[in-house]
């Protein structure tokens, strides 16, 4: 064994013991998030990929917030994360988001009732869910450990798939720590693209609200010095803007409106966030005095693919299958820590193994490839960038595949099964 391997090993085995833990929580929390929408009826309104393109919906929003947040001041207006509208009021003079009254609306506009979002219980256990799996319950810096973590879990996947091939080959007899050794090889080769994927937007994700913060406050400072101030300036209706846009930018649609002079916009503007269903996405700036747009700016790359990220990490964009293959990916990848903790047990003999052996040539053998890497990928990323009409038999085929490739393993453990049966029968 080289010495390269060597150390690619001890990485590979320091990793995988400090972060099993977290590994095996964040798999099982994220199989229960792929179904979030279901799962939670009240915030799942209605489910849906258009925008806040609706006037009447931005009509009756505005006249929900001037009657019962009378005097407030708003900061934004926005589409959340589950299928509904959001908005931010907060006192006059206040700048900053943090603190601001938070409000939720249906898309055709109507007011979501706090009190009825609190007493589903769904909600709440999705809601603890969601928070463990994006930031392990401490909040800011429990997203910004998960991110660091999801680089270590890269290393960690990037080392393991560096050594598969050295470890676990031609075996003719297998006790229980080489079947799980196998069985822990062979897991990681065929979850390896979709773990690589997930991880790697995961850790994406987890820095969003830095990565997109530092921009905001970048580009709304650059435009704050040439933006003119008028103080006491009477504003336009966010109604006046929406008809400004809809008729100088027809082919993007609204999905973050921020109202002049907070933290996130520029004094007497506002600064819009728009995209379409191409994913192409960018910020006009419009004159709140006159509700004329001023200016546009296209997102930088890496904010791109911060928001192309978040689909690829749920798995929610191919239909009701494509749901089901995340799920099952997410189950069996828990099997990859189990196992690792197992092997390392075994191999420091805290466990014995068992004296019975097993057939090594009934399990057939896998090593990473290409093919291993590229097809899986081919298919999350084709079902990801085609048409809507054709998810759904794209996600299907996905699974076909899935099935023929997982087809040896499955048969194996179907037998193993059968062994245990007959035995405890007899």
């Amino acid at each position: 064994m080289s010495s390269l391997i060597r150390k690619l090993l001890k990485i590979h085995r320091i990793l995988g013991l400090v972060l099993a833990v977290n590994f095996l929580i964040l798999g099982l929390t994220g199989v229960v998030l792929v179904w979030r929408h279901e799962l939670a009826p009240v915030q799942a309104v209605e489910q849906r990929t258009s925008f806040i393109s609706e006037k009447s919906s931005l009509s009756k929003i505005e006249n929900f917030i001037s009657t019962k947040y009378e005097g407030k001041k708003v900061l934004s207006i926005f589409k959340g994360d589950d299928g509904d509208i959001n908005a931010r009021v907060t006192e006059p003079g206040i700048e900053k988001f943090k603190g601001a009254t938070r409000l939720k609306f249906d898309m055709a506009g109507n007011a979501i009732d706090k009190e009825v979002v609190k007493s589903q219980t769904s909600n709440k256990v999705i809601d603890f869910i969601l928070k463990l799996h994006r930031e392990l319950l401490l909040g800011g810096k429990g997203k910004i450990l998960i991110g660091l973590m999801g680089l270590f879990f890269l290393i960690a996947l990037i080392s393991g798939a560096l050594i598969s091939n050295k470890f676990y080959r031609n075996i003719r007899n297998m006790n229980s720590r080489i079947l799980l050794g196998r069985f822990h090889k062979i897991i990681g080769v065929k979850t390896c693209a979709w773990l690589l994927i997930v991880t790697f937007t995961g850790t994406i994700l987890a820095f969003n609200s830095t990565l997109i913060g530092l921009f905001l406050r970048d580009n709304v400072r650059a435009q704050q010095e040439n933006a003119r101030v008028i103080e006491n300036a009477t504003y336009v209706s966010v109604l006046d803007i929406y008809d400004e846009l809809k008729e100088k930018l027809p082919h993007l649609e609204y999905d973050f409106i921020s109202f002049p002079d907070n933290e996130f916009s520029v004094p007497n503007h506002f600064v819009i966030l728009m995209e379409n269903e191409e994913h192409h996405h960018e910020i006009a700036y419009v004159d709140a005095i006159t509700g004329s747009l001023i200016r546009t700016v296209s997102l930088p790359w890496y904010l791109e693919l911060l928001i192309l990220s978040e689909p690829l990490h749920f798995g929610d964009y191919g239909g009701v299958i494509l749901k089901v293959i995340w799920s099952i990916l997410g189950l069996v990848i828990s099997f990859i820590p189990i196992s690792g903790i197992y092997i390392f047990l075994f191999r420091k003999r805290l466990l014995s193994s068992t004296s019975k052996m097993y057939d090594g040539s009934t399990l057939n053998d896998v090593n990473i490839s290409l093919n291993e890497i590229v097809l899986p990928s081919a298919f999350i990323f084709i079902i990801f960038i085609v048409s809507s009409d054709y998810n759904w038999p794209l996600s299907g085929l996905f699974l076909i595949y899935l099935g023929i490739s997982w087809k040896d393993i499955l048969s194996f453990t179907l037998r193993l099964k059968d062994k245990v049966v007959r035995k405890e029968v007899s």
